[in-house]
């Protein structure tokens, strides 16, 4: 049985000031349009950080983070990675191989567009016919991942409390000033990003709400009962597991989600939506000049349902019944896997996690076993 006790020695997590550190010359550096060499007066850069620092878990603020780590690949880390920066960090390595990903997709189906032959209406109605499917397969694949991801997200942080999604932004060196003093540029990563670097010692931050990140309300979550001391330090271990066990089931779910979007991709339902009508209504009813606002708002509920609901649920029906028996056993079989995996995902993770069924020492006991020490 494992035991999850209380960690009364502060040692053991002792919170690291950036500050603090030795720095290395080879320490990352990123030169901004207005650098100069040897007079860095005219270095300015909003996003710099003097140390580690816990950001707004609001949804706007998580939005344009992820838009400013987008934007950093291929104006940032992609190019100072072809040109060999030596102080190059792995992060950046994780962050330039999702260029790829990104781009792999939108690619692919602009392919299929790019050989539509305009002088035959025959055989362009034909070839635009495939690749509307194929961009709804890439489309559907991007949002089966992030479907399994945000799925595995809300479990967590509705059974346990904790948002795997919370933002903070990593301090790191740049380029020195004439005194010597190192500039910070920064790194946008998550207090759970892992198990071997979560960040709990930033929760303590004095501008973060209480009700934001409550340590004791976490540990009732994980089913820790009775006065314990340092309830953060009690269920630190199966914090850990819990993100284990949450990011290498986002991977599962996304198999499965991915093949049932491409599957619902493959329906005759998308093939009643027409494309031009879909892009005029966008260009002309919701965008367009001179419009009111009454009649945009129409439009962008014709769009959402005519042109998304509508032949996303049609799609999903005719996965399930097939157009033959073959087709509708491999339909079904898709469909009942993502929804099996759904539930063993989340009982699974409520349930290894747990605090119940581990022992769990209270502050009295530390307190007694201070005393006969």
């Amino acid at each position: 049985m494992v035991t999850v006790s209380n960690i009364t020695n502060n040692k053991l997590n002792i919170p690291v000031n950036s500050s603090s550190l030795p720095v290395s010359s080879t320490e990352k550096s990123y030169i901004s349009q207005n650098f100069h060499a040897g007079d860095n007066s005219h270095d300015v850069d909003n996003r710099k950080y003097k140390e580690d620092k816990i950001l707004p878990n609001t949804f706007m603020n998580r939005m344009r983070i992820n838009l400013s780590k987008t934007l950093d690949i291929p104006l940032v880390h992609f190019p100072r990675g072809l040109a060999g920066a030596p102080d190059y960090t792995f992060y950046e390595f994780l962050q330039t191989a999702k260029f790829p990903y990104y781009l792999g997709g939108p690619i692919l189906a602009a392919l299929f567009y790019a050989g539509v032959k305009k002088d035959n209406f025959k055989s362009a109605r034909a070839a635009q016919g495939v690749a509307k499917h194929m961009a709804l397969g890439v489309g559907l694949y991007y949002l089966g991942a992030a479907f399994a991801k945000s799925l595995v997200n809300h479990t967590v942080r509705f059974t346990r409390g904790i948002d795997l999604r919370h933002p903070y932004a990593k301090a790191i060196s740049t380029s020195t000033s004439k005194t010597g003093d190192f500039k910070k540029d920064v790194e946008y990563r998550t207090l759970y990003e892992s198990s071997e670097f979560t960040r709990t010692d930033l929760i303590y931050d004095h501008d973060v709400k209480k009700s934001e990140i409550d340590t004791e309300k976490i540990a009732r979550k994980y089913g820790v009962k009775g006065d314990v001391n340092d309830a953060d330090q009690t269920v630190k271990p199966l914090i850990k597991k819990t993100i284990i066990m949450a990011r290498a089931w986002q991977y599962a779910l996304t198999a499965f989600f991915v093949t049932l979007g491409i599957g619902m991709a493959n329906q005759k339902a998308w093939d009643k939506m027409s494309s031009e009508g879909f892009k005029k209504t966008i260009s002309k009813g919701i965008f367009g000049r001179k419009i009111s606002l009454k009649n945009r708002l129409h439009n962008a509920k014709i769009v959402s349902y005519d042109y998304i609901l509508k032949p996303f649920g049609e799609s999903f029906k005719q996965f399930w019944h097939g157009h033959s028996k073959a087709s509708s056993i491999v339909g079904k079989s898709v469909i009942l896997s993502a929804a099996a995996a759904t539930l063993l995902a989340m009982s699974l993770i409520t349930a290894k996690t747990s605090a119940r069924g581990h022992k769990i020492e209270s502050s009295g006991a530390n307190r007694q076993n201070e005393v006969a020490e």
